[in-house]
């Protein structure tokens, strides 16, 4: 009987740790594609105000727009930013989102006009008109950026071939 249990656990663990290799690259996959789809619909609402893109570095872009130009662009990596911080800040009736070290200034804020950058902790996204409070301009902005983490630190995950130190 021991001899039959055993062989039989070996196969399972190996089918398990089969199928645990096999779905990292789907969840990255299905994280990537959640991004794009993330990207195009918060474009969609901040239309005419903001335009958001990833560059090839894999920074956030965003470019603050007036009457069809581009004013300030913000540039962050993904890494330093924080999701739970991003608010609707009643004094300046903007959707602020800030990094994840409260001391940091790991957005870039250029202003086009002056033509100079400077460093800043939080990044004061102006409204839509139709989302005057930010309610659905916040729950699509954290998504995007927690779909973003996830899928950097899946790719991260999938690229490590170091694999464990041995004796």
């Amino acid at each position: 009987m021991k001899h039959i249990l055993l062989p039989s656990l070996v196969i399972a663990a190996t089918f398990a740790n089969a199928q645990n290799t096999a779905d990292p690259q789907l969840t990255a996959d299905a994280l990537d594609a959640a991004v794009i789809s993330d990207l195009a619909a918060l474009n969609s609402h901040f239309s005419g105000v903001v335009s958001f893109r990833i560059d090839k570095r894999d920074r956030l872009i965003a470019d603050y727009m007036s009457g069809g130009s581009t004013i300030r662009t913000d540039v962050a990596y993904f890494d330093f930013l924080d999701a739970a911080t991003c608010a609707f800040n009643e004094e300046e009736r903007t959707l602020m989102l800030q990094c994840q070290d409260p001391r940091s200034k790991c957005i870039d804020k250029e202003i086009h006009k002056t033509n100079k950058i400077s460093p800043t902790g939080r990044m004061n996204l102006p409204l839509p008109t139709n989302d005057p409070k930010g309610e659905k301009a916040r729950q699509l902005l954290v998504k995007f950026i927690e779909h973003k983490q996830d899928a950097q630190l899946s790719r991260l995950a999938e690229t490590n071939t170091r694999g464990d130190r041995k004796k």
